[in-house]
């Protein structure tokens, strides 16, 4: 009994990265694959909002617009977030004329802790 409530009590800590738009502009982003494909719920909040920022789905690549101050769900994982663990190739975030790419060598540095296990890639 006693290591059936631990077993239920405990649990792995996960994280979260998000792409936050903190600019005044649109700004976009590209990856190699649907983020939503990594959900596990394919129903819900989440998932409802990653899709509604989808652009042109007939791209090879997959395409996603956040207005000023809105914030996409990058993707999750269990432990802390580290630079040996990046689910994309790279993800390119275009605002205005100047790109972005971010991939498992400049992860870490784009982050910016949030509150609880979120981390940020704030785009001002």
């Amino acid at each position: 009994m006693i290591l059936l409530l631990g077993l239920l009590a405990s649990c792995d800590p996960g994280y979260v990265i998000y792409v936050a738009n903190r600019s005044q502009n649109n700004v976009y982003l590209e990856t190699d694959h649907a983020i939503e494909s990594s959900l596990v719920s394919k129903k819900g909040p989440a998932y409802d909002s990653i899709v509604s920022k989808k652009v042109n789905p007939l791209r090879a690549k997959e395409l996603y617009r956040l207005s000023k101050n809105q914030n996409i769900l990058l993707f999750s994982n269990l432990g802390v977030p580290n630079p040996n663990y990046f689910p994309y190739k790279s993800v390119k975030i275009i605002k205005d004329s100047d790109t972005i790419k971010i991939d498992k060598s400049n992860l870490m540095q784009k982050l910016t802790k949030g509150k609880n296990s979120s981390y940020y890639i704030n785009i001002n």
